[in-house]
């Protein structure tokens, strides 16, 4: 299958569950056999980005979110995954450096380039710390607290964070220096705080915006968590 047409819609989807059902089923096959999160995240923001907007562009009966078209979809990352060469300094908040997202693969116009992991600082912010993990979901973005406007026509959103368990992420060693050295002035370790002392450690998260309010609803966050467990186990971390 040419990759490109991962993202097309058959004609026979009749409902929302279809919809998913049948995105799911090509996001899989699209990031079969590759591992490389650049990649997947690459190819993975482009299939979610063009066929959510492709069936919501059709208007189907009983969709409320039908016509409510998605103006970002993409990625941001603890800036630790990356490479130390070109890393992103950490932000400092109340002269302290804190763990930090960087701006990852996505579509739409260009975005906030890097954004404070703590808790209430906005969606993401939320998104990418809050322990135990958990999605966000936002009907209206003015009204959320500390909300960063990357876009001004972003009126709602969902989050939901990448979630990889601590024995399978390649820098587990530093997550625990983390949880041994709270205050540790190692721009390398202090990258990695605020993970909580589970397993379940957050690398980052998918950020979709749509233009209007109330963009998404309980089918949506639920199918998109699934995508998000997809993209989730296809990566090595």
């Amino acid at each position: 299958m040419v990759h490109a047409d991962s993202a097309l819609l058959p004609s026979g989807l009749k409902s929302k569950s279809d919809f998913y059902t049948h995105l799911q089923t090509q996001l899989s096959s699209l990031l079969s056999g590759q591992r490389s999160w650049v990649t997947n995240l690459s190819n993975a923001s482009s299939i979610l980005y063009h066929s959510l907007n492709a069936w919501r562009g059709a208007k189907h009966d009983g969709d409320v979110t039908g016509g409510k078209q998605l103006n970002w979809a993409g990625f941001y990352l603890l800036s630790g995954l990356l490479p130390e060469a070109g890393r992103q300094e950490l932000l400092t908040i109340k002269k302290k450096k804190v763990p930090t997202l960087v701006l990852g693969p996505f579509h739409g116009m260009p975005a906030c380039q890097a954004i404070p992991s703590i808790p209430g600082k906005g969606v993401c912010a939320d998104g990418s710390s809050l322990i135990p993990p958990r999605a966000i979901r936002v009907d209206d973005c003015d009204a959320y607290p500390g909300h960063i406007a990357c876009d001004s026509l972003s009126r709602s959103e969902l989050v939901i964070p990448l979630v990889v368990p601590l024995s399978k992420l390649s820098h587990r060693e530093l997550v625990q220096r983390a949880r041994q050295q709270p205050d540790s002035e190692d721009e390398a370790v202090t990258a990695w705080s605020g993970r909580g002392d589970g397993d379940e450690i957050i690398v980052g998260l998918l950020d979709i915006d749509c233009v209007d309010e109330r963009g998404f609803d309980d089918e949506d966050q639920k199918g998109l968590e699934e995508c998000v467990r997809i993209i989730q186990e296809s990566c090595d971390w």
